[in-house]
């Protein structure tokens, strides 16, 4: 099968899984005031119940995406859509946002516009987040 197509979800388990995960990002993404035209009723690759990749769609263009947000064991989050074409690009996206964030949180450097942790466990949370963004690149590498 194709990398890139959506896969049916025939378990019940993962069914749930996924439900639980799209309430996530849906939660996730109103707290960070991002406007949008809706999340995919189906995430566009997951692994239960580990990671799931989302789209969503453009508010100024309906029938674009204009983010992908990520979900599962591991920081919930979102990016801006521009060149992924695949699942292993959107997985590397992530991998290089989470990878530049661990470095300078690995220094306890703490950005105004992205929060792991309370204030002050930035060292405490960088090594975790590294951890997760070699994850994706392996899960991308993989595909």
């Amino acid at each position: 099968m194709d990398s890139d197509e959506i896969t049916e979800i025939d378990d019940p388990t993962d069914a749930a899984w996924i439900a639980e995960q799209r309430d996530r990002v849906l939660e996730y993404l109103a707290s960070q005031k991002v406007q949008h035209a809706g999340v995919s009723l189906e995430p566009r690759w997951f692994l239960s119940p580990y990671v799931a990749v989302w789209a969503v769609r453009s508010n100024t263009h309906a029938d674009r995406i204009g983010w992908w947000a990520i979900s599962g064991d591991l920081p919930t989050d979102y990016v801006t859509c521009t060149t992924e074409r695949s699942n292993s690009d959107v997985l590397l996206s992530f991998s290089r946002q989470w990878k530049t964030l661990a470095a300078e949180m690995a220094v306890g450097k703490r950005s105004p516009h992205y929060h792991i942790g309370p204030a002050g466990s930035e060292k405490e949370f960088a090594a975790m987040l590294l951890t997760r963004a070699e994850l994706l690149a392996d899960f991308a590498n993989d595909m």
